[in-house]
């Protein structure tokens, strides 16, 4: 499986999965870029992916704001001149509250982190996958979207949209050479879970390297026909 004169955009490519999907790609000879959250994150990234300057393109972009992420993918294009591959890792979690302890403002918060970022970058993208009349676009939803569980309801519904928002352009562009999928994976074996579930049995979790594993087959050009998909990842 190679990517070399590939552009593929990671969201998130900064945090604990979107580091090993960046690392990768990279290393089956990619083109990388990424939306920053602040300008510090940008400091020695090539370097810390092995990366050349050349191949990676990086601008700190709010991916709620839409002019901004239009932006960034105008930069990419003027780069790298394609994008091949969006894979949205970019989001946020909370819970802890049932749904009627759970403020609107925090609803909103979730919904602007995991689905309006996801449907900002997948909206800029199209236009060009659809000129190209090739792209993957993959879309990192949760497990707990799809089997519920109680008290983190404001999550599970702007992880849930991610599902649809995948649906929606699945059918909106088959048969032009694109494809959308959603990936669901199961508590993910970080640094930041492992504190915040210490008593839970992490045997059980799923790597980043497992989760970046299906990515990497889904952006592939073998994969053209599987779109409007839930890969779940218990």
């Amino acid at each position: 499986m190679a990517f070399s004169g590939r552009t593929v955009i990671v969201t998130g490519g900064t945090g604990a999965l979107g580091v090993v999907a960046v690392r990768r790609f990279a290393a089956l000879g990619a083109n990388i870029a990424i939306p920053l959250h602040s300008a510090q994150e940008n400091s020695s990234l090539a370097e810390r992916f092995k990366l050349e300057e050349q191949r990676l393109a990086t601008r700190t972009t709010d991916l709620t704001n839409e002019q901004e992420v239009q932006g960034f993918v105008q930069e990419v294009m003027r780069r790298f001149g394609r994008v091949d591959v969006l894979i949205n890792a970019a989001g946020g979690y909370a819970g802890g509250t049932m749904i009627e302890e759970t403020p609107p403002d925090e609803v909103q918060r979730l919904f602007r982190l995991n689905t309006l970022s996801a449907f900002n970058m997948c909206s800029a993208v199209l236009p060009e996958m659809k000129k190209a009349r090739y792209g993957r676009i993959i879309n990192i939803a949760s497990m707990t979207a799809v089997h519920v569980q109680p008290n983190a309801g404001a999550y599970t519904i702007s992880k849930r949209a991610v599902i649809t928002l995948t649906e929606a352009i699945a059918a909106e562009t088959r048969g032009k050479g694109i494809t959308a999928n959603a990936v669901a994976p199961g508590t993910i074996l970080t640094e930041a879970n492992k504190a915040a579930m210490p008593s839970s049995d992490q045997s059980k979790w799923v790597t980043p390297d497992q989760v970046v594993g299906v990515l990497l087959f889904l952006a592939s050009g073998e994969s053209g026909v599987v779109s409007g998909s839930l890969i779940k990842i218990p």
